[in-house]
């Protein structure tokens, strides 16, 4: 074989997404993630200890921005040349599943002897199936609360909302009437301090939950934004904004002026998987966790992680499956999700175990967290997510930035918008 041969050879062998076995008897497979760089050390690191713990197998780390990550994973997919075991957000899970981009991992979890359903939460499991088939593992999971600050209300004198759920009494109407105490101007009439935020989608999606409604209908063949209980929702998150005046406006919020670790902010619906940050930043003020309030028919918040998948034409999907089944084991989530709480355990044993409910470090009401998974619902996530969401968010950005105040006119906007792209053929 001439050089130029051989040079050739190389590059098709590495550009491969799939296992080969190179001296020694080790089996290379690659994993693929993004992050931040916090979240990738960890990774690595995590891979270094795959790596010693199975030396016939040896796992190279592929770190992506998360900006380019999704159209890298889409090229190296459609040209058989993906990582053997890639982390998938599952906003995008069902799309690529549905175009055969994934292995189906049924086999695989009958012929492993430690693989039980029953060890995972409910939900983490039935995100990564398709039609009772598994196509991923569930990884980077959790549900939504309210972040907030206890030293801004102890100033306010306003009774602390956790006291407020022990009791009851956390719902909309109590949560509107802290954000609007909480919320302050200067001298010179300037906010300096508000209440609560409007979040980004889909984190605002509980308080359409809380008024009974949704997005589409059962069946996903149409929009449901326009039914009055959806209209109830999306008017209340904008009156946070413009009839309260308890939420930063886009403007206002430019720059990241009114953030929770800035202390500026009161309340702020989000994730776990900010609990980390907030420990390293925050250092000037007390701050915990509480349920999503109860709206007039629910208190229900949305759960969501992402999978680790395995792509159809890896080919030797027994090593990749070793690697995604370490990242999930007990001992791995004990590591991400107790010590550094990094999101919600997957496994019920190491979400019920004593460390994982130490509040040595805040937050102190972790089971906050446990009641968020348990009781939360699943976005309505399917093969068309991004193309009608893109939809509908183009439409609600009216209601957000004030430039239409009536809730129903702009659901009645979505909902058209909505229910065109549904009809038509899905785009890639």
């Amino acid at each position: 074989m001439n050089v130029h041969r051989l040079c050739i050879a190389l590059i098709t062998l590495f550009a491969c997404g799939c296992s080969t076995e190179l001296g020694a008897g080790k089996i290379n497979i690659r994993y693929m993630a993004w992050g931040n760089p916090e979240q990738m050390a960890l990774e690595e690191q995590l891979c270094e200890k795959f790596n010693l713990e199975n030396p016939d197998i040896h796992v190279k780390f592929l770190k992506v921005p998360g900006t380019a990550y999704l159209n890298k994973s889409i090229v190296m997919l459609a040209s058989d040349t993906a990582a053997d075991v890639m982390r998938v957000d599952h906003y995008n899970f069902a799309n690529l599943q549905k175009k055969g981009f994934f292995l189906d991992l049924t086999d695989l979890t009958k012929a492993d002897p430690d693989w039980n359903e029953s060890d995972f939460f409910p939900q983490t499991i039935d995100e990564c199936k398709v039609n009772g088939h598994v196509y991923g593992l569930n990884v980077l999971f959790g549900g939504t609360v309210i972040y907030y600050n206890k030293t801004m209300m102890a100033r306010a004198g306003v009774e602390d909302p956790y006291v407020s759920w022990s009791k009851g009494r956390w719902n909309y109407d109590r949560f509107v009437d802290i954000a609007t105490k909480l919320t302050k101007k200067d001298g010179n009439g300037k906010y300096i301090q508000f209440g609560t935020a409007i979040p980004v989608f889909p984190s605002w999606t509980p308080m359409l939950y809380g008024f009974g409604g949704d997005f589409l209908n059962s069946s996903h063949t149409k929009s449901a934004l326009s039914d009055p209980a959806a209209v109830a929702g999306l008017q209340f998150i904008s009156d946070l904004r413009y009839k309260y005046a308890c939420a930063p406006t886009l403007a206002q919020s430019s720059n990241s002026a009114f953030t929770f670790e800035s202390g500026k902010l009161g309340m702020s619906f989000d994730w776990m998987g900010m609990t980390p940050r907030y420990r390293k930043a925050v250092k000037d003020f007390e701050w915990d966790v509480v349920p999503i309030p109860t709206g007039p028919v629910s208190g229900q918040t949305i759960v969501k992680g992402n999978q680790l998948v395995i792509p159809s034409h890896c080919k030797n999907p027994k090593a990749a499956w070793r690697f995604a089944r370490f990242i999930t084991s007990a001992k791995i989530e004990q590591l991400l999700y107790v010590k550094n709480r990094r999101c919600f355990p997957t496994r019920i044993e190491v979400a019920s175990s004593k460390e994982f409910s130490d509040g040595t470090l805040p937050p102190s009401q972790i089971h906050t967290f446990i009641g968020a998974v348990q009781g939360g619902k699943q976005l309505p996530i399917d093969n068309r997510w991004a193309e009608w969401t893109t939809a509908m968010n183009n439409e609600l950005d009216l209601l957000w930035n004030g430039r239409e105040k009536n809730a129903k006119v702009v659901a009645d906007r979505a909902t058209k918008v909505i229910d065109k792209v549904l009809t038509e053929e899905p785009g890639w």
